[in-house]
This record gives structure tokens, C-alpha cells and sequence, in this order.
């Protein structure tokens, strides 16, 4: 089996660029301080990348796609030889069976992605105060307490400026909204960390924080997306009742991969 070489960020881009909504993660990784973090493999069709971010202990795949591609699963079968023994991200339906002779899937999240479409749908002001890297313990502790926050944190996302915060009387953050990457150079921006504690849901904070940190990022990106689990249902009108949509390739799951003994 051919086992491609390194790709260049022309080769990547190309890719990314040809569905932007479908590589929205990919397209801001394309930036100078992820770029250099990572080693991508790519065909005239398809790219992956495996990424090491600060703050997140475990490398990181992004093998997104449209479902099934063959030359993207192909790709993902030439270049299994050269992943680490765990790694964890994003990748399109049909990726956990072309690694199958190589990898055990531990983990599997069906994810929906979806972009801003309807921005005039993001009615009033919103709410939240700025979160900074002074808030970056307590918004780590928030979200490694809180039951099904994901938690997929790292400085670099604080250090953008788009994390916002709902804090109750005695100071503790109660609701987060935030992003998981905003590249200006790239034009494009990714919701994540939306989380309100359990004792305080029903009472419109996601909604207000997400309505004032997606009209900031719609000012300044062109494109701003998020994903969200498949079966959050509540999470997915709410969404939708801001502006957001489905996009054309917008069914892929986050899964962890542990090579096989």
C-alpha cells in the first residue's frame, strides 16, 4: 500500500475550501499556530490532519468528509500505520470501518453540524460578561463538573475573547458559551462549550449567551458553525430558533480510536 507524504497547506486548503461549511474545523486549523501543531496527509479530494493542542492530553484527528467517500476512506487506510496508538476528533461516518483492522472505536458520538444562516433570528442584546484567561480555572472546573458538558478546553480557545459567562450571586459561573476555534485570517469561527449547569436550566441563559456571542462572531466571520450531539434535540431547536441550519454533509461522529493489541 502507497503511503501518501506529507501534504502542504495549498494541497490541504484546496480540499477545505471546496465545502468550507462541511470543513469548518479544518479550514481554522489551516492558521500558523495550528498549522505548525500538526501533520496533515492529503489526496486531490480528501485530507486528514492529526493535531496537538495545548490543554487537550490526547492528539487529536480530524478526518471529516462526506459520508462513505471512498477516496477519503482510502486515505484513512494508507496512512493508519502512522497514528498514534489513541488519538480522538472528528471524523466522517465510515472512517471507524476503513481503520478497523488497525483500531478499536472506545467512544462514538453522533454529531450534527450546523452554520448561521438566519442571523436577523438573533433578536435583542443577548447576555453574558467576557471570560478571560483570569476565568480560565474556574471555566476549566465549570465544565469538568458539569454532567454532560463535553470539555474539550484549551487556552488558545479562551485567549480569542469569545467566551462568555452567566455567574449566580455568589460569583459561580452558572452558564458558558464560548468557541472552540475563530480565525479571522480563515473567516471563520466555531461555537462549543455551550454548557448551563443542571440547577439552572429552563431559564433562556444558553439562549442569551449564545444570541450575544454568535451576533459578535457574525460581525467579524464569515462563516460561523457549531456541532451538536445527534440526539440533543432541546439543544437543536434552540439553535435553529437563532438562525442556525443543517448543512448538506452535516451528519459525522466524534470518536475515540485505541489501536488494537
Amino acid at each position: 500500500m502507497t503511503v501518501p507524504g506529507r501534504a502542504t497547506r495549498a494541497e490541504v486548503e484546496a480540499v477545505f475550501r471546496s465545502a468550507p461549511a462541511v470543513y469548518l474545523y479544518g479550514i481554522g486549523d489551516l492558521a500558523d499556530h495550528f498549522w505548525h501543531r500538526a501533520v496533515w496527509w492529503a489526496t486531490p479530494r480528501a485530507a486528514i490532519g492529526l493535531l496537538r493542542l495545548d490543554g487537550i492530553p490526547e492528539p487529536i484527528i480530524y478526518a471529516q468528509g462526506f459520508p462513505d467517500d471512498p477516496e477519503l476512506l482510502a486515505l484513512a487506510t494508507s496512512v493508519a500505520e502512522q497514528l498514534p496508538d489513541a488519538c480522538a476528533g472528528q471524523v466522517a461516518i465510515g472512517i471507524d470501518r476503513a481503520l478497523s483492522p488497525w483500531f478499536d472505536v472506545v467512544e462514538s458520538v453522533p454529531l450534527r453540524g450546523m452554520v448561521l444562516a438566519r442571523p436577523d433570528l438573533l433578536v435583542g442584546d443577548g447576555i453574558g460578561d467576557r471570560l478571560g484567561m483570569d476565568d480560565y480555572p474556574q471555566l476549566r472546573a465549570f465544565l469538568d463538573a458539569t454532567v454532560d458538558a463535553e470539555g474539550f478546553l484549551g487556552p488558545d480557545m479562551v485567549t480569542t475573547g469569545h467566551y462568555l459567562g452567566s455567574r449566580d450571586g455568589s460569583g459561580a459561573l452558572v452558564a458558558v458559551a464560548g468557541v472552540h476555534l475563530a480565525e479571522k485570517s480563515h473567516g471563520v469561527a466555531v461555537i462549543g462549550n455551550v454548557v448551563t449547569h443542571p440547577d439552572h436550566r429552563g431559564r433562556g441563559l444558553a439562549r442569551g449567551l449564545v444570541t450575544r456571542l454568535a451576533r459578535a462572531l457574525h460581525e467579524v466571520y464569515p462563516v460561523v458553525g457549531l456541532n451538536c450531539r445527534a440526539e440533543n434535540r432541546v439543544a437543536m431547536r434552540l439553535y435553529g430558533s437563532l438562525g442556525f441550519g443543517l448543512y448538506g454533509c452535516h451528519a459525522f461522529v466524534h470518536q475515540r480510536f485505541v489501536r488494537r493489541v
